[in-house]
């Protein structure tokens, strides 16, 4: 996603991405890595929409 550029003398306003997850996905990307993170969340067809879903296997 790109920077909304404003007029001088604003800033552009940064837009980042929201990446919704659990407590221990959360622990586990700070060991791991965020990548690490993201290809289990591929490799198990993660729905990171679902506000019910539990956390994607660790182990």
């Amino acid at each position: 996603m790109e920077d909304l550029e404003l007029d001088e003398p604003m800033d552009p306003v940064r837009f980042l991405p929201l990446l919704p997850m659990t407590r221990n996905e959360a622990a586990w990307k700070r060991v791991r890595g965020a990548q690490e993170l993201q290809e289990r969340w591929l490799t198990h067809g993660t729905d990171l929409r679902d506000p019910l879903r539990t956390s994607v296997p660790l182990d």
